[in-house]
């Protein structure tokens, strides 16, 4: 065969020159018989070589053309930082397009597949917004859902060269939809004023209840919690409107200790809760919380005592019920004593409950673990939830032994705090009787390392030691991490 030919053919064969296979069978009669090559079966294959590679070469222009042309169509995500997207959007004075993604997340590629490539939405997108997307799970992504309070997956931002949210759309969004929500974000960023000219305006003495409203609702939105923008609002807006939903709720996202106005507010809310709609109830009850929480918070990180009985006095004018106040109190001495590592506060409450724990029989423990599982096996049929079903037998599983486990770890926190915090021998003793018998009812690793530390405290090292391997063996047979046990065997002297 002449590849000489061959190779020529091939440069026509991409020139396009022949439309047909008669104007190509005159062109190759000629040349061959130019050649003085015969007219043969052999290359008369060079007509097929031909024909293939034109369809062939043919097939890939489209395809190429078809790619070309989606990707023309949708939306260009060609930032790689938010400071990127930031700096361009300052520079055309438009919106940031952020797209919050995840790889696992399902709507996130049916979004990217079937909606950003839409014709229509890249159009759009491209024209008249700053587009960035953002994976969820990488270093910058995981700032960015810290920093915007991401929680579901996608979630679509609408943000100026700021960085400040002018829009907010999450989920799944059909092309309208989406469109839609993007028309929304343009007409908002029209009469959008950055936060720090409404700053400016605030600290000039703006006392307007209306412009107190909006700034409180875009200040702890984009810098989270305004206690003082709060009080202030407070004092302006009319006492009619102090329960509303749209006070109780802008209490509600700003609230931050038992003592302030907006705390009592909510706390009165409770003498007629009953007569609330749903969506205030659940702005007071979130508020009560947060309240006692933060309050609790800075209790302990200035180990301020006066604060904390101001916190038990708030825990007690908040509960629904006598039995749930001393429960809540008893919860936060507790961890007020631990935290602040107050071993005189923490031994009241550790005595008289693992006191408690101890005079109850094995028996005790199985008579309440019963009654447990045929309450919850009541509740279940009740609720039409099958026996067979693997959410049932999952929860009765964990509901196996449940009164000894729960024993058992409440004795093993009030061994572990005597550990950490008691300097006499008898006290050392005391808490090595609730380790072994936190060992009894349930056998951990977690429960043999107290029991070990414990040992170790008052002079037993050989049987230190020895509770050391066994706790590295109930490690091993529930597939925990060992490297910490062994360096804690290593240094039992």
């Amino acid at each position: 065969m002449n590849f000489s030919l061959l190779k020529f053919t091939v440069k026509v064969l991409v020139k396009g020159q022949f439309a047909d296979f008669s104007s190509y069978h005159l062109w190759h009669f000629n040349t061959c018989r130019k050649a003085k090559l015969g007219s043969n079966s052999l290359n008369l294959k060079m007509h097929y070589v031909y024909i293939m590679l034109r369809k062939t070469f043919l097939s890939l222009i489209c395809i190429l053309g078809l790619f070309w042309s989606v990707n023309a169509q949708s939306i260009d995500f060609k930032y790689a930082t938010f400071d990127e997207a930031k700096d361009a959007s300052k520079v055309a004075e438009k919106l940031i397009f952020v797209d919050f993604y995840a790889d696992w997340c399902g709507p996130c590629k049916a979004m990217e597949n079937t909606i950003f490539t839409k014709a229509e939405v890249g159009a759009m997108f491209n024209k008249d917004f700053v587009n960035f997307k953002i994976d969820s799970e990488l270093e910058e992504g995981k700032k960015l859902v810290r920093h915007y309070g991401v929680q579901e997956f996608p979630t679509y931002l609408f943000v100026n060269s700021e960085g400040e949210v002018v829009h907010k759309i999450i989920g799944f969004q059909s092309v309208r939809n989406l469109l839609i929500e993007a028309g929304k974000a343009k007409r908002k960023f029209e009469g959008f004023v950055p936060i720090r000219r409404l700053d400016s305006v605030y600290e000039n003495g703006n006392d307007d209840v209306d412009f107190l409203y909006e700034y409180l609702k875009r200040k702890s939105y984009e810098e989270g919690s305004q206690p003082k923008v709060l009080a202030k609002y407070l004092e302006v807006v009319p006492e009619s409107e102090l329960q509303t939903e749209k006070v109780l709720s802008l209490i509600s996202e700003n609230v931050t200790s038992v003592s302030s106005k907006g705390f009592y507010i909510l706390a009165e809310s409770l003498s007629r809760f009953m007569k609330l709609t749903e969506s205030q109830q659940k702005y007071v009850l979130k508020g009560i919380s947060n309240s006692k929480k933060l309050t609790f918070r800075e209790a302990v990180e200035n180990k301020d005592d006066e604060l904390f009985d101001v916190l038990i006095d708030a825990v007690h004018a908040t509960s629904y019920s006598r039995q749930a106040a001393f429960a809540e109190e008893r919860q936060f001495r507790y961890d007020y004593a631990k935290l602040t590592r107050n071993f005189k506060h923490f031994k009241l409450i550790a005595q008289e409950e693992a006191t408690q724990i101890m005079s109850r029989s094995m028996e005790d423990f199985e008579e309440h673990t019963k009654r447990t599982i045929e309450a919850f096996k009541d509740t279940a049929k009740e609720k039409g939830i099958s026996e067979s079903s693997g959410r049932y037998q999952m929860m009765l599983a964990g509901l196996e032994n449940g009164a000894a486990k729960a024993a058992s770890f409440q004795l093993n926190d009030f061994a572990r705090g005597y550990y950490e915090m008691a300097s006499d021998d008898m006290d050392f003793k005391n808490a090595i009787k609730w380790s072994a018998f936190a060992i009894k009812l349930d056998e951990t690793a977690a429960n043999w390392e107290t029991y070990a530390f414990l040992l170790k405290k008052v002079g037993r090292t050989r049987d230190a030691k020895k509770a050391m391997k066994q706790a590295m063996k109930m490690a091993k047979k529930d597939n925990l991490e060992t490297d910490t046990l062994k360096a804690a065997f290593k240094n039992i002297k």
